[in-house]
């Protein structure tokens, strides 16, 4: 792992530190909303999901998830993206799981979860700063990340709130 790497990874630690999912949607939840309410294990495991540190969730059971951004809420969005970042720069060198690039895909001002309050509304100035440089960092790394993809999304944030904006 590169300096620049470790340096990303703890503004994203610190960024997102004390965000907590509260009564937002789960992991186990996001399962069981994507199997349309029929896998009902997953409603009980959501039970014991993490809620109050990110942190603590293991590479395993990140890579276990893979819908969440589609299946989550603002709240689970925002509780669960620095460990997906930080999984993502961890591991897109040698892992064959699509989460980090689902991690690029889900960060768009278009995603339909930040329809009613905004996607640049969503973060504050700092977990926002570290949005834009994860995705930078993805552009940087394209071929074991979707930077097509990265640098897309990087634009139409940067286009929605220049202000916000970094050169990473």
């Amino acid at each position: 792992m590169t300096d620049s790497e470790r340096d990303l990874i703890a503004r994203i630690q610190r960024a997102f530190h004390g965000v907590t999912l509260g009564g937002g949607i789960s992991l186990n939840m996001t399962k069981y909303h994507d199997s349309g309410g029929s896998m009902k294990k997953y409603s009980e495991r959501a039970k014991s999901d993490e809620r109050e540190d990110w942190s603590r969730i293991s590479d395993s059971t990140l890579e276990e998830f893979t819908v969440t951004f589609s299946f989550t809420d603002v709240k689970g969005f925002r509780f669960y993206l620095p460990a997906y970042m930080i999984w993502t720069i961890r591991n897109h060198r040698t892992s064959t799981s699509i989460i980090g690039d689902f991690t690029i895909y889900a960060l768009t001002p278009d995603h339909y979860i930040f329809r009613d309050i905004g996607f640049i509304n969503a973060f504050d100035d700092e977990q926002f700063d570290c949005i834009t440089r994860f995705l930078a960092y993805c552009v940087e790394n394209d071929g074991s990340c979707d930077g097509t993809v990265a640098d897309d999304n990087l634009r139409k944030i940067r286009k929605a709130q220049p202000e916000h904006a970094t050169d990473g």
